[in-house]
């Protein structure tokens, strides 16, 4: 059983300009799946169905054998603590150091004091930031923040990420290290959505490693 299933969605702002017409979409367990726009109409409205931060037609977008539409506002709150999304501005905490913005999101778990320390410890040593472990977000560089804030989304084990226009704004260089770094999360059995316009992430990517790649005219 899927994860994800969308199962013909059709949804406009306007009849003349429909964002989604009769659209099918599975993400398995451990997938790496690439959703390609052909424009920029639309993409952001998709990861607001998939949180349920927009209401689906029923009987549209289920989660497992779950209606999401259906869901109760704490059924919704349980659902989007098993979803993390990585945001095209990385939504880190200015007023926070690369050390407690990994920390933040496992403060909300119910792990003890010294397995969230050596998480972030972790996660640190991966993504070699140990000499700005204790800089403030803003200090970092646009590759640093996007590696921190994927590592932020993959610390609590979610269900699986959404992760958009992750290399937006990087140079080759920044983008290869952040697909790099996705690649080997979806092989420690993260299940991964990336949203993109970037033909040469994918490319990138599926010359290396085994991906799905669903297309959006």
């Amino acid at each position: 059983m899927p994860l994800i299933d969308i199962q013909h969605l059709t949804w406009w702002y306007s009849q003349q300009n429909p964002l989604f017409n009769d659209f099918n979409f599975r993400l398995q367990e451990q997938d790496f799946c690439f959703v390609m726009w052909k424009s920029w109409v639309g993409k952001t409205t998709l990861v607001k169905f998939l949180i349920r931060q927009f209401m689906p037609p029923r009987r549209t977008i289920f989660h497992g054998k779950d209606d999401i539409s259906r869901y109760s506002r704490s059924e919704v709150q349980k659902y989007r603590r098993n979803i993390w999304v990585v945001f095209q501005d990385f939504k880190l905490i200015d007023w926070k150091n690369v050390e407690q913005n990994l920390y933040y999101p496992l403060s909300l778990t119910r792990m003890s004091e010294t397995e969230r320390k050596k998480s972030v410890d972790n996660m640190v040593e991966h993504l070699g930031l140990e000499k700005q472990r204790s800089h403030l977000s803003p200090s970092l560089s646009w590759g640093e923040k996007q590696r921190v804030s994927i590592w932020r989304a993959l610390i609590t084990n979610p269900e699986f990420i959404i992760a958009d226009e992750p290399t937006w704004n990087l140079d080759r260089e920044s983008s290869q290290q952040i697909a790099d770094l996705l690649i080997k999360s979806n092989k420690e059995w993260n299940t991964i959505v990336v949203i993109t316009h970037d033909q040469q992430l994918v490319d990138y990517v599926s010359q290396r490693h085994e991906v799905n790649v669903v297309t959006i005219e």
